[in-house]
Formats: structure tokens, C-alpha cells, sequence
């Protein structure tokens, strides 16, 4: 599976940014500048570089580092800049896209996959998921059962897509937490209970066994019924 690249600059934290692409179903590596030496060519395969250049005095040597690795040399490249470093840009080659920040991070989602398609490239979830008679719309946010509307809250929808996105794999109620509302949410675990409780609820009975409880651990999203 390729991966999505995010390139910190001087310290900076794209820990909300990944979060947002983890819930999504990418697979996320990140670095700094200075890591990208240490990045292995013949086991990385990269869909996309998202690269932090809201510091002006590295902009400029980010682009250049990045368009020097040949492995990363024909990877979309976007950048993350503030709106006073908007003149800058004319002035850098190999740059597909930018944002400007500060912005939400599924903004940045957005544009990444608005890139990828342009690129031809496909992301994950594009495709949708579906078990049984039950289908993900990722890009509409919609949900059907049987072929009917799902009525479902955001945090549910979020909920259901990042276990859906990541079938078979465990996670505690901590993990949930912290990917689903977010490192500064300052509810409990019980928030993650009761919101899996709605969502079996309305899964009914035959589907909610997708969502499987693991013994003083968390849950998972079943492959299969």
C-alpha cells in the first residue's frame, strides 16, 4: 500500500493533519526535512508529499531537498503555507497544489484528494466500502443498509468509517478517542461505549455483529458477517 508523506519543518507538528488522513484510511509516514536521508527508497512507495513550508526562511530548501531524492522526484508534492508566503510560490517549481493555514485538517484532506484525482491517482476510500448489504460513501458521507439511507450523526459516520477503514484491527478506547474526537476532546472512554452502542443499534441485529467487542481491549470491524 503507498503511503501519503508528511514533512514537518522546523519543529512544527502535523499530528491533527495525520490524524485526520489515519481516520480516512491512509497510511501515513512522517518525517522532517532532515529525515528524508533516512526514508528507504526500495521499501517506501509514496501516493502523495504533504509538506509543511510555513517556515519562509526553509520553503525554498524544503522544495529543492524533496525534488532531489529520485524516488520522490515525480511524487505530488503540496504545500502547507501561511497567506504572506503566497509570492513565494512563483518563484518554486514542482509544486502541484498548496493550502493556507491555519486551516481544519479535513480541509486538507479535501484538497489532497482533489489533487489525486487530478492526478489520476486514487485514495483510499474513493471506492466506498461495503459488507453484505452495507455501503460507505466516504466523499458523500452516506450510509445505506439494504439499499435504504442510514441516518447516522458525524461522530458515528467518523466512527464506523475509521473501523471500517481499518478491518480486523483492534483498537482501545483510548485509540478511538483520540482518532475519532480528536487529542484535545476532554470527554471518557464512555463516549466511544455509547456511541457503539447507537451505532449497533442501528445497524440491527445482523449487522452490528460487524462491530466486534475484544475482551478488555476495545473493538474491531469484522471483514465479513
Amino acid at each position: 500500500m503507498e503511503s501519503l508523506l508528511l514533512i514537518e519543518s522546523n519543529g512544527s507538528s502535523l499530528k491533527q493533519v495525520k490524524s485526520q488522513f489515519v481516520r480516512s484510511g491512509f497510511r501515513v509516514v512522517v518525517c522532517d526535512a532532515a529525515g528524508l536521508e533516512r526514508l528507504d527508497a526500495g521499501k517506501e512507495r509514496f501516493l502523495l508529499i504533504v509538506a509543511d513550508g510555513t517556515d519562509s526562511s526553509r520553503l525554498a530548501g524544503t522544495v529543492a531537498q524533496v525534488r532531489s531524492k529520485p524516488f520522490l522526484k515525480e511524487i505530488g508534492l503540496v504545500l502547507l503555507i501561511k497567506e504572506s508566503q503566497m509570492k513565494e510560490l512563483g518563484q518554486l517549481t514542482g509544486v502541484e497544489d498548496f493550502l493556507i493555514l491555519p486551516c481544519d485538517p479535513s480541509m486538507v484532506e479535501s484538497r489532497v484528494r482533489f489533487v489525486l484525482k487530478r492526478m489520476n491517482r486514487s485514495a483510499p476510500g474513493e471506492e466506498g466500502i461495503q459488507v453484505g448489504k452495507l455501503k460507505l460513501d466516504i466523499d458523500r458521507y452516506e450510509v445505506t443498509l439494504d439499499g435504504e439511507p442510514l441516518e447516522l450523526t458525524y461522530k458515528e459516520f467518523e466512527l464506523l468509517k475509521f473501523l471500517a477503514t481499518h478491518p480486523g484491527k483492534v483498537f482501545s478506547r483510548d485509540q478511538l478517542l483520540n482518532q475519532v474526537w480528536g487529542y484535545d476532546f476532554i470527554g471518557g472512554t464512555r463516549t466511544v461505549d455509547v456511541h457503539i452502542r447507537r451505532l449497533r443499534a442501528k445497524l440491527g441485529p445482523k449487522y452490528a455483529s460487524l462491530i466486534d467487542t475484544v475482551r478488555n481491549v476495545g473493538y474491531k470491524f469484522l471483514e465479513n458477517l
